[in-house]
């Protein structure tokens, strides 16, 4: 009717009560009385056509805000979540509606709406289950607001949500509201009940229900279906099998579907870790598997990449490379990052050429230009296979042509070839040519750079300059920067002996106290380092001082600045002097001091007394270990001790050793070299008949012929009296 018309009034006013009767309350959902023709004058009924075919009421829609009121739930529902396109459909110009691209115009250019927090979509859920559950049912409950709380349950994503939401579905069921549910609805359902422990039996009520009424599913549907049901890779049978019901009711199943079951996987193998049992791994891998067969012509480069990450990290290298290899073949869709991956797993078993060769081959037959990542792989290969030529003609290529760029990852990879080649040389050309072409250098770049100083025959001085160097440009130094330099100077490839070299020795207690004056405190590590140097220069008790007052001055809470590692080696450098009693007297020490050590620093000693020949010393501090250290006995400390008495032919002392501290001892189990050792050293000081006994050796140390090892010993005994 023409504007300002009775008939126009008219009109007007029917639709103002017919608006009235769907217009919800402050979250419940009911008829509001207190809305006023007047204020429904601005609502505009109109109906759309669902993409199924289903004619849909559409919801109503104020202009006015208040908080707290309809608005905030209409504007809940109208977030930018993809649910609102085409709301309207196409416009009813004798009702005086309009299109749905001028309704959205109109929206776009409004205020943003408010996101609903968890807490509230909870509250209003719940509130709305119960209103549900009242007398009355749900007869003046639109379906959508249901799904409208159902939606901000689903994004607040936590277990408390999915219980309220999972609420409100059961009572929308029983009042009969969720029998109105189209696709849109059904998907909300779907994804705010699958959290929390009984999330998965949740997801498959709601998909039963879906499929008993018939309601076509979509894309939504499948991937809410994969979150729901595919926890971990044991759930992967069973999704995938529900996948298939789903996609035979008219939704295609696409990769990202496909990568979300991956992703539970990926997970799974990344909280069992590498030290994962083996049932737990071919569970991981024989469900990535299963899901790469599954999508046989729809993966792209996501579920290629996720899916041979999976089987490396369940530990088969050979099925990751097997399946790229296939991918390649079918002409999957490849990236870099896939690319990049498939490098990393490749190079764990695969040379650097090879890693070269697949890297060019993406690049001349799929047109692919490799990133800054995977020429650092290949950079990092080059340095595990000791090809410095090859690593540092790649640097070059990068540096000239920018393609890749190389970053500081780079240089510190090209630096660490060159350094394990022994070829400092070509390591700080390669530093130089970074700084000049203005390469990032960082302390990872730095500390490289010492140790390959430190395992080449460069003097102590050079590796000194680099330090300084990296002061000056304000890099920071750690402790790995302190010890790799330290390591430069006892470094058994330096040309010169730190003995006679003055000043070296103090030089090195300098730069310990430069680390302090830069707030680098020494660890462990940088402690070692000083005391081989003082090993090194040949002052043991200068060594000795600097381990008691390291471990005097520590103060409480602080990390400790010496280890177990620290007493060997002192232990090794009084037994490289020949001084056995002095490497007895560091146990001694380092007892009295706290610094605690076990049966590794017990064999070290042993086998140093041994070393330098002196069986008896062995035997000494092995029994000092057990009586006075409370070290052992331990088959590590049993063996070490075997070793002399073998060598002497002591095959007495053999037997005595074994009977005491072998022989039903809950601490010194005998293993392959015990039995060799023990059988050596009958072979050696033996006669035909002991020989002969020797060959029993098995079954006495297993403790089943204790009373043989018992007549030996009395035989011995009548000879010597």
């Amino acid at each position: 009717a023409p504007l300002g018309s009775a008939e126009r009034d008219k009109q007007m006013s029917i639709a103002a009560c017919r608006c009235a009767a769907l217009c919800p309350s402050p979250g419940l959902g009911r008829h509001d009385p207190g809305w006023t023709c007047q204020r429904a004058r601005y609502l505009l009924p109109w109906n759309r056509v669902s993409k199924e075919g289903t004619t849909v009421a559409a919801a109503t829609k104020k202009t006015s805000s208040t908080s707290g009121g309809p608005d905030s739930l209409a504007g809940s529902w109208q977030r930018g979540r993809g649910r609102g396109r085409g709301r309207g459909g196409k416009a009813d110009r004798g009702r005086g509606g309009r299109s749905g691209s001028e309704g959205s115009r109109g929206r776009r250019r409004g205020a943003p709406a408010r996101r609903m927090d968890a807490d509230e979509a909870i509250e209003r859920a719940v509130a709305l289950a119960t209103t549900l559950g009242g007398d009355g049912g749900g007869d003046d409950v639109d379906m959508r607001l249901v799904g409208q709380l159902l939606a901000d349950c689903k994004d607040a994503r936590t277990e408390a949500a999915s219980e309220a939401a999972w609420s409100l579905y059961q009572a929308a069921v029983v009042a009969g509201t969720a029998a109105e549910f189209n696709i849109r609805q059904y998907n909300f359902a779907l994804g705010a009940v699958q959290h929390g422990a009984a999330g998965e039996e949740r997801v498959r009520a709601v998909w039963d229900a879906l499929v008993t009424a018939a309601v076509p599913p979509n894309a939504v549907t499948l991937s809410q279906l994969a979150h729901g049901l595919c926890k971990g890779a044991k759930d992967v049978p069973s999704t995938l099998a529900a996948l298939r019901e789903c996609a035979s009711r008219g939704a295609a199943v696409d990769a990202y579907v496909l990568n979300i079951l991956l992703n539970a996987c990926l997970r799974e193998a990344a909280a069992a870790g590498p030290d994962a049992s083996s049932d737990v791994k071919a569970v991981v891998r024989d469900a990535a598997l299963a899901v790469w067969e599954a999508g046989k012509g729809i993966h792209n480069e996501r579920t290629l990449t996720s899916t041979i990450k999976v089987l490396a990290d369940a530990g088969d290298v050979d099925a990751a490379m097997r399946t790229f290899r296939a991918a390649w073949e079918d002409k999957t869709p490849l990236d870099v990052d896939a690319l990049a991956t498939a490098l990393r797993i490749f190079a764990v078993t695969e040379p650097a050429a090879v890693l070269i060769g697949v890297m060019n081959m993406a690049q001349e037959q799929r047109g692919l230009e490799p990133n800054t990542m995977c020429a650092n792989i290949v950079l990092a290969a080059c340095s595990k296979d000791g090809e410095f030529s090859t690593a540092l003609t790649l640097w070059r290529h990068m540096l000239e042509r920018r393609t890749p760029p190389p970053d500081k990852a780079s240089l510190a990879s090209v630096i660490l070839a060159c350094g394990r080649a022994g070829r400092v040389d070509l390591a700080l050309d390669a530093f130089a040519e970074g700084k000049e072409k203005g390469v990032e250098c960082d302390t990872v770049t730095v500390n490289v750079l010492l140790e390959a100083c430190a395992k080449s025959d460069a003097p102590p001085g050079e590796a000194l300059g680099i330090l300084m160097d990296a002061i000056e440009s304000r890099i920071p130094v750690d402790a790995l920067t302190i010890s790799s330099l330290l390591t430069a100077y006892y470094s058994s490839q330096t040309p010169t002996s730190l003995a006679n070299t003055p000043g070296a020795l103090d030089q090195a207690f300098a730069i310990v106290e430069l680390g302090r004056f830069m707030s680098v405190e020494p660890t462990p590590r940088v402690t070692n380092a000083l005391l081989r140097v003082c090993v090194a220069a040949g002052d043991l008790p200068r060594a000795s001082r600097t381990f008691e007052e390291t471990v005097a001055t520590q103060r409480d809470g602080q990390p400790s600045a010496v280890d177990e590692r620290s007493i060997r080696v002192l232990i090794d450098g009084y037994a490289a002097a020949g001084d056995l009693a002095g490497a007895a007297r560091v146990l001694r020490d380092a007892e009295c001091l706290g610094v605690k050590f076990g049966d590794g620093t017990a064999a070290a000693l042993i086998r140093a007394c041994i070393d330098a020949g002196d069986v008896e010393s062995a035997t000494r501090a092995y029994e000092s270990c057990v009586v006075h250290h409370g070290v052992g006995p331990t088959t590590r400390m049993v063996n070490a001790l075997l070793v002399g008495l073998a060598r002497s032919g002591s095959w007495r002392e053999a037997i005595r050793l074994v009977s005491d501290d072998v022989i039903g001892s809950e601490t010194c189990e005998a293993d392959d070299e015990t039995v060799r050792l023990f059988s050596t050293a009958f072979e050696i000081g033996g006669e035909e008949e002991q020989a002969e006994v020797a060959k029993q050796m098995g079954m006495w140390l297993t403790g089943s012929d204790d009373a043989l090892i018992a007549h030996l010993l009395e035989r011995d005994s009548a000879e010597e009296s």
